[in-house]
């Protein structure tokens, strides 16, 4: 088999190519197009053929975000025994009943209740209700409203020192804010009584405009199964606000469950959909974020799309499909492509995964053509050293290492005559598995798994061999984003260098993802001869790190 430089052969599929003409939908009326299903959060009426955020006039802005209680005592007796009173959180979920409120007994003056906007907010009024509702017993005799932009600094806007209310509601100039903190300073001055002091709810209300809102548009229809392109927009974004488009995609007039999910959210203007294609339908969604008194501004969308395609079907699997974790292993990556007259070829497939792997062949129907490999973040580039222009099994072979009990391979595939645009490849789904997707057996307990340095003992003398080792190890059954950190300490204890300070899930960092030493400190000072020790750390749950500790050796 010849192989031939992966630079030689991209600048062949991407240099004096002819450019395909694009067709653009554009929307500029936005009000007559909204997908009520979808749209939420939005303002569509006070600038005509403009997308703004929902003003934050009479939205609760505490509502579902986070809260805290200081009390103003440590004293358990003095902490409510009532068996559904206990949970703060029910002062914000929006409820006011017998199961959905807060007691502080008697004896709790000095009570600070802290509620995190979770952004900041204009914020100019605070509500409290009372449960049993209108009940004057139940009810706070005197308090403070503060407001912070954190919770050690804070200034206080309001003051009732004997409230006869049983619900509050109290109006303060604007201020910006995340923090309103509402402090208990008077109960009811008996311990003997047997009224204490509830909260149904406390609600926060403001100026501005709601943090986030979505607007839908209606399904865009092409006419026939076309190559979707890229989507751009004109918007107003003052500073703390952001706009982001998705797309899905299907061959159904109404949206069905044979349509492709939500895209990923591009921020970038002129940005390429990962939906479905070709596909004759397509339905975007602008989504719009605030986190000041200001809104961004929506004018136009305009989505692209080819005629031409680059095929007329793709369908990807790998095989086989189960696989031993933690055990390399080879595979194929199967598309079986269909052609017509409409379509242009494959010159290049893109692999999307941060999977170390290592392609080892290209075949067409089973027999082996030449090809180049590009290893970029999130992505394998194979390109091919002739365009295959006629329906064709491509298989790509390749070895790699599982470490996860799933790992899916989405694709697209490139062709010469258009590579601004590629093709999505499509899948086949069976049992809620994707045809791409890897299934992977005997998943480990352990977080850190397989880790050791290489080589051990290394020489950093300059001379161009084992100047360097290289720690390797696996992070698995980790589903959320976790610190993580290599470090190296000399036999002392004495923390020597810092390698590795990342937040990371499941990765594999083996192979090119190993992590790199060079045998110097912190300071770039080489370091004598000698035993180190070189301890991988994974902050799980912020209680138990899992850790594994080995060594390694300089010599000269």
């Amino acid at each position: 088999m010849k192989y031939y430089p992966v630079a030689l052969i991209l600048a062949l599929i991407f240099a004096n190519t002819p450019a395909n003409a694009q067709i653009t939908f554009s929307d500029t009326s936005f009000v007559a197009l909204q997908d009520t299903s979808i749209t939420r959060d939005v303002d569509l009426t006070t600038i005509p053929n403009k997308v703004i955020l929902q003003t934050g006039t009479n939205v609760d802005l505490a509502l579902n975000k986070f809260l805290f209680v200081r009390y103003g005592t440590s004293d358990p007796l003095k902490i409510s025994t009532h068996p559904t009173a206990v949970n703060p959180f029910t002062m914000i979920d929006g409820k006011v009943s017998a199961t959905s409120f807060f007691e502080l007994p008697p004896g709790q003056e000095g009570t600070m209740i802290f509620i995190d906007l979770q952004a900041k907010r204009v914020v100019n009024r605070v509500v409290s209700r009372v449960f049993p509702s209108n009940s004057v017993n139940f009810r706070v005799r005197g308090y403070s409203i503060f407001i912070g932009l954190d919770t050690l600094s804070y200034t206080k806007v309001k003051q009732v020192v004997d409230n006869p209310n049983a619900n509050t509601n109290d109006f303060f100039d604007p201020e910006t804010a995340r923090y309103v903190i509402f402090r208990v300073d008077k109960q009811d001055p008996s311990l003997t009584n047997a009224f204490s002091t509830t909260f149904g709810e406390i609600e926060v209300y403001g100026v501005g405009y709601l943090q986030q809102g979505t607007y839908g548009a209606r399904v865009l229809d092409a006419g026939i199964p076309v190559n979707w392109g890229r989507a751009s927009w004109r918007a107003q974004t003052p500073p703390g606000t952001s706009i982001g488009v998705q797309a899905r995609s299907g061959d159904t007039r109404d949206v069905s469950s044979s349509w492709s999910d939500w895209s990923n959210e591009v921020t970038t203007r002129n940005s390429l959909f990962g939906v479905y294609e070709p596909r004759r339908y397509i339905q975007y969604r602008v989504n719009l974020y605030t986190s000041s008194v200001e809104t961004p501004r929506l004018d136009e969308v305009t989505i692209s799309y080819d005629t031409l395609l680059v095929a007329k079907t793709t369908i990807a699997k790998i095989l086989p499909q189960t696989a031993q974790i933690l055990k390399e292993s080879e595979f194929d990556y199967q598309v079986n492509v269909e052609s017509d007259a409409r379509t242009t070829g494959v010159d290049t497939l893109v692999l999307f995964t941060n999977v170390p792997l290592v392609v080892t062949g290209v075949s067409v129907n089973d027999l082996n053509i030449p090809f180049g490999v590009k290893n970029l973040v999130g992505r394998i580039v194979i390109g091919f050293g002739n365009t295959i222009n006629f329906s064709a099994a491509i298989k790509v072979r390749f070895r790699f290492t599982p470490f996860l009990d799933q790992t899916s391979f989405p694709s697209e595939v490139i062709s010469k005559s258009n590579p601004l645009n590629p093709q999505r490849v499509g899948t086949t789904v069976t049992g809620n598995l994707a045809s791409w997707t890897l299934n992977a057996s005997g998943v480990p307990e352990q977080v850190i798994v397989s880790a050791k340095a290489d080589p051990n003992p290394f020489t950093p003398n300059g001379d161009g061999r084992n100047d360097e080792t290289y720690i390797s190890f696996f992070v698995s059954n980790l589903v959320v984003e976790r610190p993580a950190s290599i470090k190296i300490f000399d036999v002392s204890g004495r923390l020597v260098r810092t390698l590795l300070d990342v937040k990371t899930t499941a990765q594999a960092f083996v192979e090119q993802n190993a992590i790199r030493w060079d045998g110097r400190n912190d300071n770039n000072r080489l370091l004598p001869p000698g035993l180190y020790i070189y301890q991988i750390l994974v902050d799980i749950d912020g209680l138990s790190p899992a850790v594994v500790t080995k060594t390694v050796s300089i010599a000269y």
